[in-house]
């Protein structure tokens, strides 16, 4: 089984103190407080790179060189480095803008590699085009039953999950004070989580659609990254009657889940609660390299009133998403977790060049990238090179790949590359060549 892409590991099983911990990285970048989410770290073999890599120990990286560069210098550079990558890598570069926008250096661009977290790019810009930068993800209580002397209700209220990847304690907390402020001071009968915006696949096509140690599992409503081992809603219920015990709310019914009936589907809510603008979700989602978050965006891609929000949906949404960009993409899930998921060197620039030239896309896009030796999954990488600060990038790495794409601010404007290196035996000596060719880009005058 892969090892999944970039990023600390947390299994399904971890407790929720480690995932609290992790969510404080990314609360310090987003100012919003999001659950944690089961993500994955790279397998590193601490084996050298076969035949030329052998001797590569860093070369321009070490040099911190910023002296600018032409063109035709940073090819041969480049070129360079890339002997030195695995045979089965691939390399593409161009100018977006400046003196003259076009390729710089295209080395197996077209051939296609194993994505890894590179997939994310595909996942996420399809969702900022589908949902828009500031659109958000509702979660809703509906109740069935009437509401008697002294605010009793005598029926059921529901949970309904929106697919809202980050829903958690403050999330229950706000509902909860929502349903005591419209009047129930006590409910009769059950709280039912509602998860049917989505299917009731807990996984991805690398588990076989079941739980995997490297996802949390998926579902319509999930609560606090959904980093437990049962039903993702079921336990969003049993936050709900907690909570709603704490806003001075009793509940003398059990926890159930169940879909909402028919009749109550166009009913109005009487407590809502929306998740941050996608365009924060997407930041954590690409800087913190989360898996749970893209395949729940993935899922939310698809669904609408009348249908479910699946993989395979979503999937088919970000081909075609790729296809209108001039790009394309073979895609099996949201995160890269599953091998199959496939794109050329040359079409993964495409997507971010026309990401660019977006509006809509092109700032929330580029915020959401790692800062090469400055946070998310690039903090420790080219510290003191000309690509610190300057370069931002999504990394992916699966056993036996390791890949970067992203873009460079330089003296001729802003430039796109992805560095997808496939049959890579050692981690650390991929991002060794790949430092130094963003820092060898980072230099174009």
């Amino acid at each position: 089984m892969p090892v999944a892409s970039t990023t600390t590991l947390a299994p399904r099983m971890q407790s929720r103190t480690q995932h609290t911990t992790l969510l404080c990285a990314a609360v310090a970048l987003l100012i919003l407080a999001l659950p944690a989410a089961a993500t994955a770290e790279p397998a590193a073999t601490g084996q050298a790179l076969p035949g030329p890599d052998v001797a590569f120990r860093g070369g321009p990286v070490a040099e911190h060189s910023s002296r600018a560069i032409s063109r035709g210098k940073l090819k041969r550079k480049l070129n360079q480095l890339a002997r030195r990558a695995p045979g089965s890598s691939g390399f593409y570069v161009t100018r977006i803008g400046g003196k003259a926008g076009g390729p710089v250096f295209d080395r197996n661009a077209g051939h296609t590699r194993k994505l890894a977290s590179n997939e994310k790019l595909f996942t996420t810009i399809t969702a900022l085009h589908r949902l828009g930068p500031k659109g958000r993800i509702e979660t809703r209580v509906k109740i069935r039953g009437r509401v008697a002397a002294k605010g009793k209700l005598k029926g059921d209220i529901y949970l309904i999950g929106g697919g809202d990847p980050s829903f958690g304690g403050g999330g229950v907390a706000d509902l909860a004070e929502q349903v005591r402020k419209a009047g129930i001071r006590r409910v009769s009968g059950r709280v039912i989580g509602d998860d049917s915006v989505f299917d009731r696949r807990r996984g991805v096509p690398d588990s076989n659609w079941g739980p995997s140690p490297y996802i949390a599992p998926l579902s319509g409503l999930v609560y606090n990254g959904s980093t437990y081992d049962g039903d993702p809603a079921k336990e969003a219920a049993r936050a709900f009657r907690s909570g709603l015990r704490d806003a001075g709310v009793r509940v003398g019914g059990k926890v159930k889940v169940d879909r909402i009936p028919a009749k109550l589907r166009k009913a109005d809510a009487i407590a809502e609660y929306e998740s941050p603008k996608l365009a924060t979700l997407v930041r954590a989602t690409n800087k913190d390299s989360i898996n749970f978050y893209a395949e729940m965006l993935l899922k939310r891609l698809w669904a609408t009133p009348g249908r479910k929000g699946t993989t395979n949906g979503g999937v088919k949404a970000v081909e075609r998403f790729a296809r209108s960009a001039g790009s394309k993409v073979k895609a099996r899930d949201g995160s890269g977790l599953t091998s199959g998921n496939k794109a050329s060197p040359r079409n993964v620039v495409r997507l971010l060049v026309a990401a660019q030239r977006d509006d809509e896309l092109a700032k929330p896009l580029f915020k959401s990238l790692s800062i090469a030796g400055k946070d998310g999954t690039l903090a420790n990488r080219m510290e003191g090179s000309p690509a610190a600060g300057r370069c931002r990038g999504k990394t992916g790495t699966l056993t036996g790949v390791s890949n970067l794409s992203g873009y460079c601010r330089t003296k001729d404007g802003l430039v796109a590359f992805s560095l997808l290196m496939n049959g890579v035996p050692s981690t650390s000596a991929a991002h060794d060549v790949q430092d130094a060719m963003v820092a060898q880009i980072a230099r174009l005058r």
